[in-house]
């Protein structure tokens, strides 16, 4: 029998991308402020997981971006960029008065940045601009 390669939609594959990964990296930041061993392991295994989620995006068959999927991600990305740098200034704000150690908060930084982008994308691709 002769089987086509699937083909990746391209919300199919901005939802892998980000949204996925984002979680998987949210459930590893949530996984990291747990000092229990076995639960370190398991956030580990939720990065490699993340990490063959994006090998698989990149390497797979799969639509190639439209004029208005290409606006949707940059819209996306510029958007969340100001909200993730706004999180930041406050996060600077408030670590001026509570100490806390930020490299336990880097993980949820990473998640946001992926998950933003992957959120946008979606509601521009069903709403607009």
């Amino acid at each position: 029998m002769d089987k086509e390669k699937e083909t990746l939609s391209v919300t199919q594959k901005y939802t892998i991308r980000y949204i996925i990964n984002g979680c998987l990296w949210l459930l590893y930041s949530i996984s990291n402020l747990v000092p229990f061993k076995p639960i370190r392991i398991i956030g580990a295994v939720l990065l490699f997981v993340s990490a063959i989620c994006s090998f698989y995006t990149l390497l797979v068959r799969q639509e190639s971006d439209d004029e208005m999927s290409i606006q949707h991600i940059w819209a996306a990305k510029s958007m969340s960029l100001e909200i993730l740098l706004c999180s930041m200034m406050t996060v600077g704000i408030i670590s001026g008065f509570i100490s806390f150690p930020f490299y336990k908060a880097y993980g949820f930084f990473v998640a946001a940045s992926q998950i933003l982008p992957g959120l946008l994308f979606l509601k521009y691709e069903k709403e607009g601009c």
